[in-house]
């Protein structure tokens, strides 16, 4: 499980060392702690939601925060902080690509934005709703994660978007298959958002970059 306003698991803390400080504070100098406000205090901030009802689309405060930032540093401090000036209006995870349409249809018949929404690993904002515009309805693709097809004789694969790293590479080596992807974010990033933002990744090197791997 993921902490709720940060990287890696919530069991895993890697605490400062002394030295590690002592060379912060000697080239950057002396800081001041940030406030960190309680999760309570957090949820008792997010606005009401200016989306209709609907089935598939969940509207509690929880949600909308899971799904409010990515994990650059600007949004580890917004979260930390409680400083966040924008959430989405409501939170829906397709299970197919009929559940996608109607949400589609649902967001245009509101006059809502959407945002699609993978591993929320995001470090340059483009999870991030914008303040004061139209209602925002983030789409969350952790749900569409299945190998559809696997063509052996032209080694191309057909994955739902959703599917994290980890999902990616046991399906493909349960028919010994590899696609050699591995970003710093392997664990929670998606296929989909790989494609998105072009990613490169650890492997790169090894493999290609995701867009020389896509058709």
């Amino acid at each position: 499980m993921r902490r709720w306003r940060g990287w890696g698991d919530d069991t895993v803390d890697y605490a400062l060392t002394e030295r590690a400080l002592g060379f912060i504070t000697h080239n950057i100098g002396e800081a001041s702690p940030l406030t960190e406000a309680p999760l309570e205090e957090i949820l008792a901030g997010v606005p009401k939601s200016r989306l209709p009802d609907h089935p598939l689309v969940a509207k509690t405060p929880m949600e909308r925060l899971l799904h409010a930032r990515g994990q650059s540093l600007p949004d580890w401090l917004a979260m930390h902080s409680g400083r966040l000036d924008s959430f989405p209006d409501g939170i829906s995870c397709p299970a197919s690509s009929e559940e996608v349409r109607s949400l589609l249809l649902y967001a245009q018949r509101a006059g809502a934005s959407v945002i699609s929404y993978g591993g929320g690993t995001s470090v340059v904002g483009h999870i991030t709703p914008e303040s004061d515009k139209s209602p925002v309805l983030t789409m969350d693709m952790g749900r569409m994660n299945r190998l559809l097809d696997l063509d052996e004789e032209s080694l191309m694969a057909t994955f739902e978007a959703g599917a994290a790293g980890p999902e990616v590479e046991s399906q493909l080596r349960a028919r010994g298959y590899t696609l050699g992807h591995f970003p710093q974010s392997f664990e929670l990033s998606t296929l989909g958002g790989w494609i998105a933002t072009r990613s490169s990744g650890q492997q790169s090197l090894g493999y290609g970059r995701i867009e020389q791997m896509f058709a």
